[in-house]
């Protein structure tokens, strides 16, 4: 196939017989312009995740650094961390949008300008990535998009939280004598008792585990056929 073919067939696929030129330096543009939207909300991401590391050095220092600083701070810096979290799982959804479109025009376009199929018939991709500009769509919930940063990145920052939090009662003011003393040392102020807190701190790393666990990896997330649709 000459290169006048491959470009006709493009052109074809497009419904743009006339200006097959015009076709290519379009699908260009609009690579390049998909390339640029993925690497911003790349760089969205990684100032979220750094965010929450700076989050969690400082309350680390800021807790142990003195008895008289109480332990529920470092209970704050977890709730905050999880509103990262939040924040991060819109960013990734964005983000692995633009991935599917970039991966429809290099596997739909540029693979089969480069070296076209001869045996087998490309699929559609131009009329899914057509749709897809008229009406976007998100292909992954917030849950898994959740799921997937809390796998990636944030699990291991809420167990460093949770073993310097379990850290700070054990030596301020002092080890404790016993698990009652240990108990008391969890209420919150005069406003959450010990045995409230007590329940809830493992329940949510608990639960936290069970959701990154539970997550699909990377590799089948990112795993489309939509272009052979």
């Amino acid at each position: 196939m000459t290169t006048q073919d491959r470009a006709s067939w493009l052109a074809e696929r497009s419904g743009e017989l006339r200006d097959p030129t015009s076709f290519n330096t379009a699908m260009v543009h609009l690579y390049r312009g998909e390339m640029n939207r993925m690497t911003v909300w790349r760089q969205r991401l990684d100032i979220t995740s750094n965010w929450a590391i700076l989050l969690t050095v400082g309350l680390t220092t800021f807790t142990l650094g003195s008895p008289e600083v109480p332990h529920y701070i470092l209970l704050l810096g977890l709730a905050l961390i999880a509103i990262s979290i939040l924040i991060e799982s819109r960013r990734y959804r964005h983000l692995h949008h633009s991935k599917w479109r970039l991966h429809l025009m290099e596997i739909g376009y540029f693979a089969e300008f480069l070296n076209p199929l001869k045996e087998s018939t490309p699929g559609r991709w131009y009329e899914v990535l057509a749709k897809d500009l008229r009406q976007p769509r998100l292909l992954i919930s917030w849950f898994m998009a959740t799921r997937v940063r809390l796998r990636r990145n944030y699990l291991l920052l809420l167990y460093f939280v949770t073993g310097v939090w379990v850290t700070k009662l054990f030596i301020h003011p002092g080890s404790p004598h016993n698990i009652q003393e240990f108990m008391a040392r969890l209420a919150v102020g005069d406003f959450i008792p010990p045995w409230f807190v007590a329940i809830t701190a493992p329940l949510f790393i608990g639960a936290a585990t069970a959701l990154a666990g539970s997550c699909p990896s990377l590799e089948q997330l990112e795993t489309w056929n939509d272009h052979e649709q």
